[in-house]
C-alpha cells in the first residue's frame, strides 16, 4: 500500500511540475466563457472560464454514459489549465497544449447511494477556428482515486473528455 502512494505522488508530481515551471497563461483570453458539449467518462455540459493567468474548466454529465434499471451515475469536474505549449500550423492556426490540476466526483443514485473522488491531471490540446467563436479539445486526465463507491481506496483513475465549446469573448 505505502509504495502504490509513493508511485501515485511521484506520478503526480512528474505530470504537474511541467505546468508549474511554464509562465502561467491559460489558453482563452481573460474574461471569456465557453460552454458546450462534453463526451467522455462524463457526457454533458462542458465549460471553460478564461482567468487570464489560467483558465478553469468544468463538466457536468452522466459518468460513463451509465443509465440502467437500478439507477444513474452523474458525474462533475473541475480544473484549472495552464497553457504549457503552443503548436503553430498555418497562418491563424495554432493548438494550444494545456496542462492543469483538478478534481472529478461521480454520485451513483440507486438502491445503495455512492460517491466516488479523484484527483486528476488533465492533458488537453485545444484547437479554434479562427474568426469563429468555436473551440474544440481532447483532454486525458490521469490521476488518483481517493474514494470509490463511498469506500476509501487509494487506486489509479482516469478521465478522458472530447469536446467542443461555443465561446463567448
Amino acid at each position: 500500500m505505502k509504495k502504490k502512494v509513493l508511485v501515485l505522488l511521484v506520478v503526480a508530481i512528474l505530470a504537474v511540475a511541467p505546468a508549474m515551471a511554464a509562465s502561467t497563461r491559460g489558453s482563452s483570453s481573460d474574461g471569456s466563457f465557453g460552454i458546450g458539449l462534453n463526451l467522455g467518462t462524463n457526457t454533458g455540459i462542458g465549460m471553460k472560464f478564461g482567468m487570464g493567468k489560467f483558465d478553469i474548466l468544468a463538466n457536468v454529465g452522466l459518468a460513463n454514459f451509465n443509465i440502467g434499471a437500478n439507477g444513474f451515475n452523474m458525474a462533475g469536474d473541475v480544473a484549472v489549465s495552464y497553457e504549457v505549449y503552443d503548436i503553430q500550423i498555418k497562418g491563424p492556426h495554432h493548438m494550444p497544449v494545456t496542462v492543469g490540476l483538478g478534481a472529478t466526483m461521480g454520485f451513483r443514485f440507486a438502491d445503495q447511494f455512492g460517491f466516488d473522488l479523484s484527483i486528476v491531471v488533465p492533458v488537453g490540446l485545444e484547437y479554434q477556428i479562427p474568426d469563429l467563436p468555436l473551440s474544440f479539445y481532447l483532454r486525458l486526465a490521469p490521476g488518483i482515486r481517493l474514494f470509490e463507491n463511498s469506500n476509501f481506496n487509494i487506486n489509479f483513475g482516469f478521465a478522458a473528455y472530447i469536446g467542443a465549446l461555443w465561446v463567448f469573448e
